[in-house]
Parts: structure tokens; C-alpha cells; sequence
């Protein structure tokens, strides 16, 4: 009988293992892309249900190949089941955590192998990853790393044709003509910034976290193909202060396109090229929000002879921890980021 078997990719290419502990508080050694591999061919939900050759289906190498079982369906036989489970996975349809790419293969592998299906640590791995509270910020990187790899496949992630992604001899069709560059999607920035200025966080908090993400988004956008403004380190004191400490700060780093990798050994933030084109998009929904704050408070007049007319005027009121309008500290002033580059 035909063996089945199950490729499993870490669409997080390594990141999962090494700073899941970090992110969410528990350590995941990958976050699973699996496919189904029967009768010669690689089975997998891409923009909806696909088929390759095995190896092709995915830009990735895949981290594990488990031996599930063996089969007494034909290929006829799957072929009429994918078609009528085809209307149940579609781009719209997808779930993170319930209706996802694991699932699908799931419902083939009980299909093939008479009611056995893949191992619970694959099947129900986002309930596992995202059940602690900074869960919430490992979801949005998942989704942007899955979007990022399906943009990339051929005829683009959410346009492959089910059961032909890349035809019936596994290589590629012939590229089409370059499209027009996508809208900037802002509705997860939306949703993190509506979470910065929400009654979670003091309005000091909420601009001082804004004013951070702005300056950060500023010199991104000046400065596009300088590495040093689209990196950050991590244990960066002043990037904890101003940005992690408020509630919804590292998800709008990340809705921006912000994501962790390691740099030289160090767990560094960067910042995905792909996303370069809505830099000065974000920075204007920040600075839109900054507007909504209060203003400042006034300083207390000067004590002493004369009081604030007989003495020095007071200085300037700078944000909290800023020094004044002068620059942030261990940044380089407002000119740069200093300290948090490379």
C-alpha cells in the first residue's frame, strides 16, 4: 500500500526555538507549515488547496519528515475527497488557530489512513503557543512571516490554483508581469496604536511611546538603506523604557514589520525591506495619534526673589525621561538613533 507521510517546515526558520521563551514566556521549538506526502506528490493548503511536486511546495527545507502510515485510498479517491473539502479552505476561511494550513493536512492524513490523524503538537500548536498573555504579539509575527512566504511563492500566495500551484511536473509557471505594489495594510498598527491609547497606559506612557515609535519610523523612512535605523537591539534600555513597557507598543512594532532575529549573537530587532514602502504611511498614523494626546503639562514658575518675573524663566518642558526636546538619551538626539543601531 502507498505510504503517507508528513513534511513538517518551521516556517519561523529557527526564530521559534531560539526566542520563544523570551516572547511568550514558554519555550516552542518551531511553528509548523506541514504537508502531506502520498502517491508521488506533496498535498498542502497555500492560498487554498495545492498540490506539488514534494519539496517544491513550500521555500523552505522542511525540519522534520514523519512517517505517518500507510493507505488503501487511490489517488482517484483523494483527488474527489480534496474537491469536496476545497470550499472549506479558502484565504478567507483561514483561522490561526483553528483553520489553518496544519488542519487541512490533518483532515487528509485521516482521510488516507482511516480516522488517524497528525500528532496533537502539530495539529493544535498555535492554542499551545499564543495560551500565555504575550502570546498576543508571537500571533502577529506567525501571520506576517506566513504572508511574507506565500507572497513569494509562485502566482503569488493568495492566487494559487488549487491542486496546480506549480503544475502537475512540480516547476514553476512562467513569472507574470510585475504587479502594481500592494495597498499598505494598516489595520494591525490600527488595532496596536487603538491598544497604546487605550486607558491601559498613562497618557505620559502613551506619548512617550508614541514619540519613540515616530522617531524610529522617521529615520526608517529618511534614511532607507542605512542598516543602522532598521535595528535594535533588544536589551536596548531605552527602547524597553519607552515602547515595551506601554501596553500594545511591541505589537505595533511588529505590525510595522519589526521582527526579532539575531544579529552577531545578540537578539536584535529588524526591520523587513519589504515593508519599507509604508514606512511613511505608519509614521503619519502615529503622528495622527500623538496629536489626540493633551498637551504637555506647563512647568511651575522658578522659586525664589522675585518669583518667575523676577528670576529665570523656567525651562522648556521636555516628555518624561527625553531631556528635554534636546533628544533622547543614549540616542544621538533627534537626529538619530544612536545607541540602537547595530
Amino acid at each position: 500500500m502507498p505510504a503517507v507521510e508528513a513534511w513538517v517546515y518551521d516556517i519561523t526558520q529557527g526564530m521559534a526555538k531560539g526566542m520563544s521563551m523570551a516572547i511568550v514566556g514558554k519555550q516552542i521549538d518551531l511553528i509548523p507549515h506541514t504537508g502531506v506526502i502520498v502517491f508521488g506528490k506533496e498535498y498542502f493548503f497555500g492560498g487554498g488547496p495545492a498540490v506539488a511536486n514534494p519539496g517544491m511546495a513550500v521555500p523552505l527545507p522542511p525540519a522534520q519528515k514523519l512517517q505517518v502510515g500507510e493507505t488503501s485510498k487511490t489517488k482517484e479517491e483523494l483527488d474527489k475527497f480534496l474537491a469536496e473539502i476545497a470550499p472549506k479552505y479558502t484565504p478567507e476561511s483561514y483561522s490561526l488557530t483553528t483553520h489553518n494550513c496544519n488542519h487541512y493536512a490533518d483532515e487528509i492524513v485521516k482521510f488516507l489512513c482511516d480516522g488517524k490523524g497528525l500528532p496533537s503538537w502539530i495539529v493544535n500548536i498555535a492554542d499551545e503557543a499564543l495560551s500565555t498573555p504575550q502570546g498576543a504579539s508571537l500571533r502577529v509575527m506567525i501571520e506576517n512571516m506566513e504572508k511574507q512566504m506565500r507572497a513569494s511563492l509562485p502566482g503569488g500566495g493568495g492566487g494559487m490554483n488549487p491542486f496546480g500551484a506549480q503544475g502537475s511536473s512540480g516547476v514553476a509557471p512562467p513569472a507574470a508581469a510585475p504587479a502594481a505594489p500592494p495597498a499598505v495594510d494598516t489595520s494591525e498598527l490600527k488595532t496596536a496604536l487603538d491598544e497604546v491609547r487605550s486607558s491601559k497606559n498613562e497618557t505620559e506612557v502613551q506619548r512617550v511611546c508614541l514619540t519613540m515609535l515616530s522617531k524610529i519610523m522617521q529615520n526608517v523612512e529618511k534614511s532607507p538603506g542605512d542598516v543602522k535605523f532598521k535595528r535594535i537591539k533588544m536589551e536596548n534600555a531605552v527602547f524597553q523604557k519607552k515602547i515595551m513597557v506601554a501596553e500594545g507598543g511591541t505589537d505595533a512594532m511588529i505590525a510595522m514589520g519589526w521582527g526579532p532575529d539575531t544579529i552577531d549573537g545578540e537578539d536584535t530587532w529588524v526591520f523587513a525591506d519589504d515593508r519599507l514602502a509604508g514606512a511613511g504611511t505608519y509614521r503619519q498614523m502615529i503622528d495622527k495619534r500623538l496629536c489626540e494626546l493633551p498637551p504637555l503639562p506647563k512647568a511651575a514658575p522658578a522659586a525664589g526673589r522675585g518669583g518667575y518675573m523676577g528670576g529665570a524663566a523656567p525651562a522648556p518642558m521636555g516628555m518624561p525621561g527625553m531631556g528635554g526636546m534636546g533628544g533622547m538619551p543614549g540616542m544621538g538626539g533627534m537626529g538619530g538613533m544612536g545607541g540602537m543601531g547595530e
